[in-house]
């Protein structure tokens, strides 16, 4: 991500807009701003400034130009004035913020000068020898800000820098990365003893909101950041998918049909996202955030809102979604049997229970505590549809991006699509982990049967409890059974009709 303007370029526009007087009160000081006919006729290069400054010692408090100004720009207007920027240089090392700009007329004539020079910083002597290794510098930066992987390789610069009216030797370092939050860090470190004397981000965010079409067509409102960035030299507006309004960081990626994660954060220059997969995948964590913080209190996927990244278009044709352990992934389908996998809300909540369980139990994902961990994603899939839509949510998973069949599974008649509700029809199979999605239907109907017994928000409640607190990585069919009816007892009590609807429903399904 590249900066939006650099703040020393800001601060020598406004010193050369600005109305300054033709010199500061004290002698010792060069002037910020002057301007009228000031020479006579130079060569309109770094020999002409230097003869310049070399002419005007007095008012300028210059000792040697030659080696106290170099340059760092030069540049002509369509007027055909030449501009030339210079930087002040002590003993080799550029001062922080002295650059003067000097401007030549047509005919070679000074006719203005502005910026920042100070004579002071002749006084300073450097050691060279005794400063650290720029490598250690930009280790000592990158300490300071927090990252997943950096935009470019940062870089070290050494200037000096003025700190309480005295200058020291810093490096500046630059680090640049997009998550989880935008960052071009200059940050100055103390070129002999390693502390932290100043940093900025030059990445400014506004808040805003953008809206778009999902992937059935509904128009969504998203939260987003409105970013200026440099583009080829110019600048432009960007809308950029992070929603910072909830306690955790959403952002939404694209792999552009890659498999490299997370790949680009997805943005619009305009107020209008044209990208439904997106639109659905950065609306629906939202929803998915806003669930769990409503009805436990959990901050995010991990309950230390811990940044929420997605992923969609992610490879071609790709019929799947996934949790990697450290973010969500949305295939688009192939448009024959799926639409893109983000258009569904209980397959993002399904997602991103994963990630749930993985910072609770962390079910073990093979054979029957990887169904359970299917299960238990499926349950909150549904839940969190059923939060959303009320009566307009059903019992069946992925039914909104599923174009041919009505669904992936069915929590109330697993059977319908191919999978056991039952112990009796338990599949033993090598595939799959050993059939983790297939034999999900068993607890997923001992679920389906509690919910119905014990009502939404009682049976939530104990699932929620369940999972975070309750079971064991390795839980099998038996084990869910037995942490549900004990949480279920120290919910409502051991002779409650809450843990005779949990031994009900798991009896129906053959689990003892």
């Amino acid at each position: 991500m590249k900066k939006i303007i650099s703040v020393l370029t800001f601060v020598a526009m406004l010193a050369f807009l600005i109305p300054a007087p033709a010199a500061n009160a004290s002698q010792n000081n060069a002037p910020n701003l002057v301007k009228g006919t000031l020479s006579g006729k130079f060569t309109r290069d770094m020999k002409g400034v230097h003869k310049y400054f070399n002419d005007n010692k007095v008012k300028f408090n210059v000792v040697d130009a030659e080696n106290e100004f170099a340059e760092l720009t030069s540049k002509d207007d369509n007027l055909g004035l030449r501009h030339i920027k210079t930087e002040q240089m002590v003993n080799g090392i550029p001062v922080f913020g002295g650059e003067y700009i000097v401007h030549f007329n047509k005919d070679g004539e000074v006719y203005a000068a502005n910026g920042n020079y100070d004579p002071a910083a002749r006084k300073t002597k450097v050691d060279k020898t005794k400063l650290l290794n720029p490598n250690k510098a930009i280790i000592i930066a990158e300490s300071q800000v927090t990252f997943d992987s950096l935009e470019m390789v940062p870089t070290a610069k050494l200037y000096l820098y003025k700190v309480n009216n005295e200058y020291v030797p810093v490096y500046e370092v630059r680090v640049n990365f997009i998550y989880p939050t935008l960052g071009d860090w200059h940050i100055f470190v103390n070129a002999v003893n390693g502390n932290i004397v100043n940093k900025y981000n030059t990445i400014t965010n506004a808040a805003t909101t953008i809206t778009g079409k999902g992937v059935l067509g509904d128009t969504k409102t998203l939260n987003a950041d409105k970013v200026t960035v440099t583009v080829r030299k110019s600048t432009q507006t960007q809308y950029q998918l992070n929603d910072r309004t909830r306690g955790a960081l959403i952002s939404t990626y694209t792999a552009n049909n890659g498999t490299r994660l997370p790949g680009s954060l997805v943005y619009s220059t305009s107020t209008t996202l044209n990208d439904p997969a997106a639109v659905d995948a950065h609306y629906y964590a939202g929803i998915v955030y806003d669930y769990y913080k409503a009805k436990f209190g959990r901050a995010g996927i991990d309950n230390r809102n811990m940044a929420m990244k997605s992923t969609v278009h992610y490879y071609r044709n790709y019929n799947n979604a996934g949790w990697t352990g450290k973010q969500m992934v949305y295939g688009d389908g192939d448009s024959i049997n799926y639409r893109p996998f983000s258009g569904a809300l209980d397959v993002i909540g399904h997602e991103m229970t994963h990630g749930v369980d993985t910072n609770e139990a962390n079910l073990i994902y093979q054979n029957q505590s990887g169904a359970l961990n299917e299960s238990f994603s499926d349950v909150f899939g549904t839940l969190i549809e059923f939060y959303t839509e009320g009566q307009s949510g059903d019992w069946l998973c992925g039914e909104d991006i599923c174009i041919k069949a009505g669904g992936f599974r069915s929590l109330s008649d697993p059977t319908k699509y191919g999978d056991p509700a039952h112990m009796s029809d338990y599949y033993v199979t090598t595939s799959d982990n050993g059939g983790v999605h297939t034999n999900s239907g068993i607890p997923n109907k001992a679920f389906y049967l509690t919910y119905n017994s014990i009502g939404a928000d009682k049976a939530e409640r104990l699932y929620y409890n369940t999972l975070c607190n309750y079971l064991t990585s390795s839980a099998q069919f038996h084990d869910a059974r037995l942490a549900l009816v004990q949480c279920a007892t120290d919910l409502y009590g051991a002779g409650s009709s809450e843990v005779a609807a949990v031994n009900a429903a798991w009896n129906a399904v053959g689990v003892n």
